[in-house]
């Protein structure tokens, strides 16, 4: 079922065991999936008939990326951070990839703090909010902020990976995504979405 917004519609997909959420973004015939984290992604995009424009990663953890590659086989162009591009190709936690059968990949297209990605009538600003993990961003579209594993329903992501810093998060999510004009609907890596108000008012975060 999509959630309809302004221009544009929302699909969330929970993934498997560690359920994680992945996204569909469509507007008409077209859309965007952000974090395909298993194959059920492709089938449910095919399943609507839309044609996938790009693939948006929130961060390059193995939880996050499995269904990347049935993109990549039809060269839907995929976007990270070049920080962790790394955990992609192997360079870095290998032995996740290995473990949960993820074969190494590369993205050319990397992004950055207040890129503007536009597909079509899609345009996604870029927040890069590193802490859990350090290139992990955050993309906004209009009054939707999908906050992959950096912002969850009163939580916030974990820290204790080699590249992840709490003072990076929490002034990724106190700075930079509190920070933002007005509310937001936040959708997380994991779990329920939220608002922005209610993250503001009562984020764990804010204690920590």
């Amino acid at each position: 079922m999509y959630t309809e917004f302004d221009g544009f519609s929302v699909k969330k997909i929970v993934n498997g065991g560690l359920q994680n959420n992945s996204y569909i973004v469509k507007n008409g015939s077209k859309c965007i999936v952000i974090d395909p984290a298993s194959k059920i992604v492709k089938a449910e995009v095919e399943k609507d008939g839309l044609q996938v424009l790009a693939v948006l990663l929130t961060h390059g953890h193995f939880d996050h990326i499995k269904g990347v590659s049935l993109f990549m086989d039809e060269h839907v162009p995929v976007y990270i951070h070049k920080l962790d591009n790394p955990k992609c190709t192997g360079e870095v936690m290998l032995d996740w990839l290995k473990r949960f059968r993820i074969e190494p990949f590369s993205c050319s297209n990397f992004v950055d703090d207040g890129d503007v990605l536009n597909f079509d009538d899609l345009q996604f600003k870029v927040i890069h909010t590193p802490g859990h993990s350090s290139g992990g961003v955050c993309y906004v579209i209009k009054n939707v902020v999908f906050s992959g594993d950096t912002l969850f329903l009163s939580s916030y992501g974990r820290y204790d990976f080699e590249d992840s810093s709490f003072n990076d998060l929490k002034n990724s999510i106190i700075v930079k995504l509190f920070g933002l004009n007005g509310d937001y609907v936040v959708y997380p890596g994991h779990g329920d979405s939220t608002t922005m108000d209610y993250e503001r008012e009562g984020n764990m975060i804010l204690w920590s």
